[in-house]
């Protein structure tokens, strides 16, 4: 014990530490990448900002020289409310432009573009001076045509030497970040190897442990098999060779009874013989479960009516539900079913399932048998409104030796596994649903019986190995 508990506690240490490692690699990776990334797109909006305000320039300068046009040739005044506004808008963007923070290079096409404002202005107020003083419109528009749209063209080019030059800065950047995440990733895949390094390190530590115990987990294992195959040899013979004098002892019960002169010999000689019958259907058990283990359980099956079965277990099981004030319904949903199926293992599987629910169905409950087709088989249903199963139990509850302690029932924990080797044997297959507070319900099918094999002789059928 000592051992495993160093054993335990060195492999929490190194998976903690390579944890921990983990954890940290990806903060950093993970800080790291969130600072490149915001960096980078802090300089591409502040590059972004400037194209967006250089193309609104172009569109002031756009209607600064169209609606100044306009003015000259119709000398309406509503033009220049519109060409004050448009001229605000443009001086607005040349400020912007001036406040960021650019290159002398930036800050010199900014200047350019500036002089180049003013001067287009300036030539527009002299024409709408001239236009107010009433001379000639066509000359007015050929020295608009003349001079203005020179300035215009000469505005345009600084725009765009501007834009050219945001282009080359916006691609330099992109080189940088290129870069920067090429050095990035270098780091990352080192510190990924570093990781991995380590993880293969405390694997190989860990494997090298484990591997010097496997070959003495594999031989107990071994070891335990052998015993469980001895043990339920064993349980088969010993079942076997009781039968015999179970028998004799069963036969002399029967004979004292009816041969007693005393009543009170004859109660003794009664109650042997319900003990024996006890201890036979136990062996008889015990011998099913040998027997399926071995993967030696077959079945005999032959076309078998539905309707006589329900009628055999009404018989059987209907007083016993009466005692315990329990109402025991059945139903036959599609009338003229026949099984192929050996009639005793079937009944078996039904008492199996109707003592179960009739044991845990509290007085004034109910338990009811039914049957359906589903395709070639034919389909049994006991239900019951018991407590019902817990969720977590579902999936072992047709295990060898299951029980549910928490009821307070007692029991060997064997019958509902023999009742799935037989359906297994059948070809049929066998499940539940339940849930706390609302009862179970059991199913299981056995395939119907064709109508040639009605006439046929019976074969016998194996039931498939099931895990222990």
């Amino acid at each position: 014990m000592p051992t495993r508990t160093r054993f335990e506690a060195t492999a929490k240490m190194g998976y903690a530490i390579l944890t921990v490692l983990l954890a940290v690699g990806m903060a950093f990776s993970i800080r790291r990448l969130s600072s490149v990334a915001d960096a980078q797109i802090a300089r591409l909006r502040a590059k972004e900002h400037t194209i967006m305000l250089v193309e609104r320039l172009r569109w002031s300068s756009e209607l600064v020289v169209s609606q100044g046009r306009g003015y000259l040739l119709t000398g309406e005044h509503e033009f220049l409310t519109e060409i004050e506004d448009s001229r605000g808008r443009l001086g607005e963007n040349v400020r912007a432009l001036r406040d960021m923070p650019l290159s002398p290079t930036g800050l010199q096409l900014v200047a350019d573009i500036d002089k180049a404002t003013r001067e287009l202005i300036r030539l527009q107020e002299e024409l709408f001076a001239a236009r107010q003083r009433s001379e000639e419109m066509s000359s007015l528009v050929r020295r608009f045509d003349r001079e203005l749209r020179p300035l215009r063209r000469e505005l345009e080019r600084s725009l765009g030497r501007l834009v050219d030059y945001k282009e080359a800065v916006v691609n330099d950047h992109y080189a940088r970040a290129k870069m920067e995440r090429v050095r990035l990733e270098r780091r990352l895949y080192g510190l990924l190897g570093l990781l991995v390094l380590a993880g293969l390190g405390i694997a190989l530590y860990f494997t090298k442990r484990l591997g010097r115990s496997y070959d003495q987990v594999r031989l107990a294992r071994e070891a335990a098999r052998k015993a469980l195959a001895a043990r339920d040899e064993l349980m088969g013979i010993v079942a076997h060779d009781l039968r015999n004098p179970l028998g004799a002892i069963m036969i002399k019960a029967a004979m004292l009874r009816k041969g007693a002169e005393s009543e009170k010999i004859r109660q003794h000689a009664a109650s042997i013989e319900n003990v024996t019958r006890r201890m036979d259907r136990l062996i008889e058990t015990m011998l099913d479960v040998a027997t399926m283990e071995a993967s030696t359980f077959s079945v005999t099956p032959a076309p078998c009516a539905v309707e006589d079965l329900l009628r055999e277990t009404l018989e059987m099981f209907g007083p016993l539900a009466e005692s315990r004030q329990v109402r025991f319904e059945q139903s036959a949903k599609v009338p003229g079913l026949v099984i192929h199926a050996e009639r005793e293992r079937v009944l078996q599987v039904l008492s199996n399932l109707l003592g179960n629910a009739l044991k845990f169905t509290p007085q004034g409950g109910q338990v009811t048998l039914s049957v359906d087709r589903e395709g070639a088989a034919a389909r049994f249903s006991v239900a019951d409104t018991g407590p019902g199963i817990p969720r977590e139990n579902l999936p072992s509850i047709f295990e060898r030796f299951w029980k549910d302690e928490t009821r307070g029932k007692k029991g060997t924990g064997l019958g509902l596994y023999i009742a799935r080797g037989i359906v297994d044997a059948h070809g049929g297959r066998i499940w539940v649903e339940s849930e706390i507070g609302h009862g179970a319900r059991f199913y299981f099918t056995i395939p119907l019986a064709e109508p040639a094999a009605q006439e046929a002789p019976a074969a016998e059928m194996r039931a498939p190995l099931h895990p222990a």
